[in-house]
């Protein structure tokens, strides 16, 4: 019998993307869920809500690109002792989203005022064994994994807004308890950030750790051609990974392999979406992946956790109006004309980061800008400048100053429930130009 492509380096490279994903959740989940871990914001015990309660400081290192539009309520919810009853109470019309995530991460289902409404809503959440039925009143969801992240989004209006939302974010809860035997992992490294971990696995650990990982997760029932082709590595449902098998060569080419795959998932992300006015926007199978498995892996590396475009788009600029890479030595300006502003359902803004995507401290602690904002118009024709500059560009602007810090910048837009013209590539954010 031969079979085409089937040496341990190229097995190794398909299989390291295929399984990234699943081992960055992984990782991610037992280390919130570690007890060494239980003063980080938003980390704590399964089954249960944990909120961030303000928006980052200009100090907050936990996650790139965070957002200044919603306050985050994350909770991991562990289905293998039974089901999770999840209750949303009505939310007054105020914008929330919670996408629920499984560990290959799909969004297989987001509650919010985009798709349910804002109303007091029910569910139960069940494990893709349970043959549970919901009562009367409350919907069943079936998750095709039996973890869970719930990344919940409640739409913020300043700092002001703050005692409204944590209204909003108690009204979210869960019934249930972590699992009898539940254990939470007490050796996990905690103090480096996930990506930072299995980034640094070698391929023996990280084909090790993705074995139990997928023992314990149901793959997606499109993956038959490359769990068939994976299964050449001994890397198989429900079997521990053994390098033992495999001589020293074949070791060395599975390791070259799995290091030629992360560069590959490293190095597209600055070419990641589509290019247009010196933006890159990325629509097609964001948040629901399907078999696009190098995607799938390129987001869990560059932004775990990402929406399906419905519900949110991220544009990120790469290049001004000139070509030319976007660095804070330069003042910039952002220009929508009146007929042409960002067409979003919900809201929009225009986040600033670093080039590493870090808020970085300015004189008005300000991070982003958007249409909650009070922003000055152009009173002739009705357009919007903002402007982008490490220095305060006077008091008549100030309102529309998004402050920048010193060398390579990381700007990003954030259109929540984005209209059609987003969605099919008509409507771009318009060029950045040096003024």
């Amino acid at each position: 019998m031969s079979m085409l492509s089937a040496d341990p380096r190229t097995l190794a490279r398909e299989a390291y993307t295929y399984l990234y994903p699943l081992v960055m959740m992984d990782v991610t989940r037992r280390q919130c869920s570690s007890p060494l871990a239980a003063e980080k914001p938003g980390y704590g015990l399964p089954n249960q809500f944990h909120h961030l309660r303000e928006f980052p400081s200009a100090e907050f290192r936990a996650v790139v690109r965070p957002n200044f539009d919603t306050l985050y309520s994350n909770a991991w919810l562990d289905l293998t002792g039974g089901p999770v009853e999840l209750h949303v109470s009505d939310t007054g019309d105020r914008y929330y989203m919670l996408p629920l995530m499984d560990m290959w991460t799909d969004v297989f289902a987001t509650i919010g005022q985009r798709t349910t409404g804002t109303g007091d809503q029910d569910y139960l959440i069940v494990g893709p064994d349970h043959d549970d039925t919901a009562p009367a009143g409350v919907t069943l969801l079936r998750a095709p994994t039996p973890y869970v992240w719930i990344i919940g989004r409640t739409q913020t209006n300043g700092l002001a807004d703050y005692e409204a939302v944590w209204e909003v974010q108690d009204g979210y809860t869960l019934n249930a308890v972590p699992p009898r035997g539940y254990e939470l992992d007490d050796q996990i490294d905690v103090t480096a950030d996930a990506l930072a971990l299995v980034n640094k696995f070698g391929a023996v650990e990280f084909f090790t750790w993705a074995s139990q990982a997928l023992a314990a997760n149901p793959p997606h029932a499109a993956d038959f051609s490359m769990l068939a082709r994976i299964a050449n590595l001994g890397i198989v449902r429900g079997r521990k990974f053994d390098p033992g098998r495999f001589t020293e060569a074949d070791l060395a080419e599975i390791e070259a392999g799995a290091q030629e795959a992360l560069a590959d998932i490293l190095g597209s992300m600055a070419g990641f979406g589509t290019a247009a006015n010196g933006w890159r926007t990325s629509l097609d199978t964001m948040g629901v992946y399907g078999n696009s498995y190098f995607k799938r892996a390129v987001v869990a590396a560059g932004g775990l956790g990402a929406n399906p475009p419905e519900d949110a788009v991220y544009p990120v600029l790469a290049v001004d109006a000139d070509g030319d890479p976007v660095n804070g030595g330069h003042d910039y300006l952002l220009r929508f004309e009146a007929d042409a502003m960002p067409p979003a359902g919900a809201f929009w803004s225009v986040t600033m980061y670093d080039g590493e995507g870090y808020q970085v401290a300015n004189e008005i602690n300000r991070f982003a800008l958007g249409d909650r904002d009070d922003l000055a118009y152009d009173e002739q024709d009705g357009s919007l400048t903002l402007y982008i500059s490490q220095y305060n560009p006077g008091p008549d602007r100030e309102s529309n100053w998004l402050p920048a810090p010193a060398g390579p910048l990381g700007i990003t837009m954030r259109l929540y429930a984005p209209r059609p013209e987003v969605l099919d590539g008509t409507w771009n954010p318009p060029s950045v130009a040096k003024a």
